[in-house]
């Protein structure tokens, strides 16, 4: 099906029903950048983000869907790193820029908390291990931590819409923020996501006014746009079936409801705004770009 955004809001798409197959505008081109810096501060609290994106890599070996169809060889990947309250993060997540489609995730923590992610989308589940250290194995690598354990999410019966992760929405709102929309028109999406072991109806809105306002970033490979044209949507995640809530839903340590401002000519965020526990609503801000 090719996707189409809608100019209503959307009734409760929690509904099994109403996620039905969706796909997106196609990817025509990659995005004009390849790495984002990121920065928070709030009162005692800085944090940084790095995100990369590359648009063909290399998958690494999965047979956690046995007797499904294979995953591709490669596939696009936003890549994270993070450093927030005495903790590191480094996280990966393959997935089809095209329809979301998200094939594996892994993420790996040290530091205040010592943790270790996978998660490979298979159809009809999501099959996931867990590991942790086990006293003097913290400063071993994740392949040697005895503490490991499998784990088994299915996907609800009639989820029709590729399953995704909300990793994926640093590489969409670029090019939502780049469509075209008349004046005053509002588009919506949605998408499900899987989050925090629960699957999510995260619905997209795409403000119909834009701002035009000076880069307040540096930008390295390319010239900084002298003006920028920036394009506001709200994220607002629902839950899907009866568990779970709202909160489930993350993104860069942000929870729940969250707002994010996208600079049209880059394709890329400028602003991540949401709840940060424990320090409440918090702002990420752009503060470097690098070009291809």
């Amino acid at each position: 099906m090719t996707p189409r955004p809608t100019t209503r809001k959307p009734a409760n798409l929690a509904a099994p029903a109403l996620l039905l197959a969706l796909a997106w505008p196609a990817a025509a081109a990659d995005p004009p950048w390849q790495r984002l810096e990121f920065q928070a501060k709030k009162l005692f609290l800085t944090a940084d983000a790095a995100v990369e994106f590359d648009p063909a890599a290399q998958l690494p070996p999965d047979e956690r869907c046995e007797g499904k169809p294979h995953m591709p060889g490669s596939a696009a990947r936003i890549r994270i790193e993070s450093t927030m309250f005495g903790r590191r993060s480094e996280s990966s997540l393959w997935f089809d820029p095209d329809s979301l489609k998200a094939h594996l995730r892994v993420q790996e923590e040290r530091g205040s908390r010592n943790r270790y992610k996978r998660y490979t989308f298979c159809h009809g589940s999501v099959e996931a291990e867990r590991a942790t250290p086990n006293q003097g194995e913290v400063g071993l690598p994740v392949a040697e931590w005895t503490h490991r354990y499998p784990l088994h999410h299915t996907v609800p019966p009639g989820l029709e819409t590729p399953l995704s992760e909300p990793s994926a929405l640093l590489h969409l709102v670029g090019r939502l923020a780049a469509l075209p929309s008349g004046a005053g028109e509002e588009m919506s999406w949605t998408v499900p996501m899987f989050s925090n072991r629960r699957v999510l109806a995260v619905r997209i809105e795409r403000d119909p006014e834009t701002v035009t306002a000076p880069s307040p970033f540096s930008v390295a490979g390319g010239q900084t746009p002298a003006q920028l044209t920036l394009v506001r949507f709200a994220m607002t995640p629902e839950v899907y079936g009866p568990e779970g809530s709202a909160e489930d839903f993350e993104l860069l340590g942000l929870e729940g409801a969250i707002e994010i401002v996208a600079a049209k000519e880059l394709q890329a965020p400028v602003s991540i705004s949401g709840r940060l526990p424990p320090a409440g609503r918090v702002t990420v801000r752009l503060r470097h770009v690098k070009l291809r």
